[in-house]
């Protein structure tokens, strides 16, 4: 069996995302001990053991739509030799992981899991704007922490949510 991979952050000045909590358990993807990763299994899977902080990952599909996923490709998690970004959101959605589940979209993900927090790794260009679309939409802004390994999309992310973070 798997452990359940947890990243704790302390931080001193207090962002609005932690506001009311002392302790921070990340759960890296959703967890993985029983469900498929970065699915809503996971995330409930997680939130039934008391997490509330989740760190997930999107991608953006061929027509635009922001989904749950952390690879550019299908092959790790679904054995299929495909990019997300080849396929549209229904063909996404018609996916069966490996381990069980489908990929979600990050609008379902929010609508589901609406008192979970979010550390949201945005790892494409493409998926940047519809991304803070949907937080907005949402009003989510104060439990969504958005983030990306690139310079460029962090930027793009600061001024797209005016803030000077």
């Amino acid at each position: 069996m798997k452990t359940l991979e947890i990243v704790l952050f302390y931080f001193i000045n207090m962002h609005p995302f932690f506001e009311g909590y002392n302790f921070f358990a990340f759960v890296h993807r959703g967890g993985d001990e029983d469900k498929t990763e970065n699915t809503l299994e996971a995330f409930q899977y997680s939130s039934d053991l008391g997490f509330i902080f989740m760190e997930t990952d999107v991608q953006s599909t061929l027509d635009g739509k922001v989904v749950i996923f952390h690879d550019s490709d299908l092959k790790r998690v679904a054995g299929i030799n495909k990019k997300v970004s080849d396929l549209t959101f229904q063909e996404i959605k018609e996916v069966n992981l490996i381990h069980g589940g489908k990929i979600p979209s990050l609008e379902e993900t929010l609508s589901s899991f609406p008192n979970l927090r979010f550390n949201i790794d945005i790892k494409v260009d493409s998926a940047v704007e519809e991304t803070i679309r949907i937080v907005k939409r949402h009003q989510a802004l104060n439990r969504v922490c958005l983030a990306a390994f690139s310079t460029n999309r962090l930027n793009r992310i600061r001024h797209l949510t005016g803030s000077d973070l």
